[in-house]
């Protein structure tokens, strides 16, 4: 018994079957590339002109800045110092000292948080801690220690009077 045979297709057919199957013609494919690669170079030069700035704390003389009236050991007052758009915090630990810092992660600028029982700021976002004694990073990815608010304490309250990278 002998099978009935097919027809070999031409080479031509299954080419013409293979473009037809294509969801992403060449033509297509190239105006895709062509237009990420314009998108990234319009990305490129709008940040070599600084349009997308990110928000720089106040250099040189800084007015102070009233912060409390008072903290009591393991409280926190967050605030916004040297400038409307900077995040900081200052802290009473446990022992009594008074610390203060920019309250954004230097890795992803996230909000950083005070850890009262722990004595630690952490960043939630990726899981970094800085100690909260000094600034430094502890663990995870920051890549520096926080930025310093410098703190008077004075009779009626805590100011804000600086502030160190």
């Amino acid at each position: 018994m002998s099978t009935p045979s097919r027809p070999t297709p031409t080479i031509g057919a299954l080419l013409d079957r293979i473009r037809s199957d294509a969801l992403v013609t060449r033509r297509d494919y190239l105006r895709i590339l062509v237009t990420v690669s314009g998108g990234l170079l319009a990305g490129t030069v709008a940040v070599a002109l600084g349009v997308f700035k990110r928000p720089t704390s106040a250099v040189g003389a800084v007015p102070a800045l009233k912060v409390a009236d008072a903290l009591p050991p393991g409280a926190s007052v967050r605030f916004a110092y040297p400038g409307p758009d900077d995040e900081a915090i200052a802290i009473r630990m446990g022992n009594g000292m008074l610390v203060g810092y920019s309250s954004e992660c230097t890795h992803l600028s996230c909000a950083v948080l005070w850890e009262p029982g722990e004595e630690h700021l952490e960043c939630p976002c990726h899981h970094g801690f800085f100690d909260a004694a000094t600034g430094a990073v502890v663990a995870g990815p920051p890549p520096r220690p926080l930025p310093k608010v410098l703190l008077e304490e004075r009779r009626d309250g805590i100011y804000a009077v600086g502030v160190t990278v």
